[in-house]
């Protein structure tokens, strides 16, 4: 809700106010169907199969939520209350809102193929499948690389440098450490096909890393 509302504040003066103001208010209307309506838990795996391995205690998890928040709430913030240090033009905005969407589409893209695979908490049960189609085909963590695009995207629209310190001081780090741990786990249980899979994807940018 304070993230819409943040994204009210700024709809008039900066497109990315629509934006954060769509984001929080359908992560709002989300949680409550899924979560108290349908009582799922929405960070944890719907395949009906045994828990093979996981990540104990999560840490991975907590570590990207906070940097998320971090890096969705600073920029506005900053924008509404801060003098600007970055110059606040059209062409920031614009190409801001640019890899916002580009993040967006690559996020649900990414989502979409996963449909059951997917979990907040790192886990891997049986009947578990190596998707490597859709987005799969270029990089292996595409979700990841549009949670920093919008991210990236998020604080150039709003001209925000403390927000694009944030992306690479707080985000970036905890999405390589959870990439670390994720592969871990991949590679214990899909063995050699995930080692190929390595060897033949990059992890966040095509063709480079």
């Amino acid at each position: 809700m304070l993230l819409a509302l943040l994204g009210v504040e700024t709809i008039f003066t900066n497109p990315l106010g629509w934006f954060l103001f769509l984001v929080g208010l359908a992560y709002l209307v989300g949680v409550v169907i899924v979560y108290w309506i349908r009582k799922e838990r929405f960070w944890e795996s719907t395949i009906n199969g045994t828990t093979l391995l996981e990540e104990h205690g999560s840490l991975s998890y907590w570590l990207v939520t906070v940097s998320i928040l971090v890096v969705f709430y600073l920029p506005p913030v900053d924008y509404l209350y801060f003098t600007a240090v970055l110059p606040r033009t059209t062409c920031m905005s614009t190409s801001g809102m640019a890899l916002v969407i580009l993040g967006t589409v690559l996020f649900v893209w990414a989502r979409y193929t996963l449909r059951t695979n997917y979990s907040g908490h790192l886990i891997v049960k049986s009947g578990q499948t190596l998707v490597q189609s859709g987005p799969y085909c270029f990089i292996r963590h595409p979700a990841y690389a549009g949670y920093l695009l919008m991210a990236m995207g998020i604080s150039l629209g709003y001209s925000s440098l403390a927000g694009l310190i944030s992306v690479l001081v707080l985000l970036l780090p905890s999405l390589i450490f959870r990439i670390a741990v994720e592969e871990k786990l991949l590679v214990e249980h899909f063995g050699d096909a995930y080692r190929l899979y390595m060897r033949k994807i990059k992890r966040l940018i095509p063709g480079i890393w």
